[in-house]
């Protein structure tokens, strides 16, 4: 009897080993058919020249719009007690510099600041984070100084970006939230 159980697994086992043979024969023959059947399609690049143009023009009302925006609101300046300290970019913050500091425009930004107060302007490069108190930016000593600012403290001032004619979009400043864009006259 145990002879027989013998001979019975080997039976099984070798039926079951022929399934597992013609199984993998059977995946094996079908891959390379189903696969010859799905031929890539021609690339065109139509469909990308396409989309990059439309990128492009995306780009180029988005850098016409922010380098058109304005920001109005309360401007303080600060000097003498942070002078020699770092600023956000890493450099030593100098009081006699043409410098700012303002929440969320992109260090190294350019702006023209005009005091309401007193419609003087003076060029200003944001090299540092800040202000408070609900202030749109701090200026330095001498970009205080510039608009006549010193003595009051603070003013009503209005900041735009400065575009070079050969800014890339990256290097216009983006207009922080509180900003309003400033429509320009249509060419007729």
């Amino acid at each position: 009897m145990p002879h027989i159980i013998s001979q019975l697994h080997s039976s099984v086992s070798k039926l079951r080993l022929r399934h597992a043979v013609f199984f993998v024969l059977l995946c094996g023959v079908s891959l390379p058919a189903h696969a010859a059947d799905d031929s890539p399609a021609p690339l065109t690049p139509a469909p990308h020249t396409s989309w990059a143009s439309a990128v492009r023009a995306a780009l180029a009302r988005k850098a016409h719009k922010v380098a058109t925006w304005t920001q109005s609101g309360v401007a303080s300046w600060y000097g003498r007690h942070f002078h020699g300290r770092k600023t956000s970019d890493g450099s030593t913050f100098n009081s006699n510099d043409l410098t700012a500091a303002h929440p969320s425009l992109p260090l190294g930004t350019k702006l023209l600041v005009t005091s309401e107060d007193t419609g003087r302007s003076v060029v200003v490069t944001v090299n540092d984070r800040g202000p408070f108190n609900h202030r749109i930016i701090d200026l330095s000593h001498a970009a205080a100084e510039k608009i006549g600012m010193v003595n009051s403290g603070t003013a009503h001032v209005k900041i735009a970006p400065l575009a070079p004619k050969n800014a890339s979009q990256n290097e216009v400043a983006e207009a922080p939230s509180s900003a309003k864009t400033v429509q320009e006259p249509q060419q007729p």
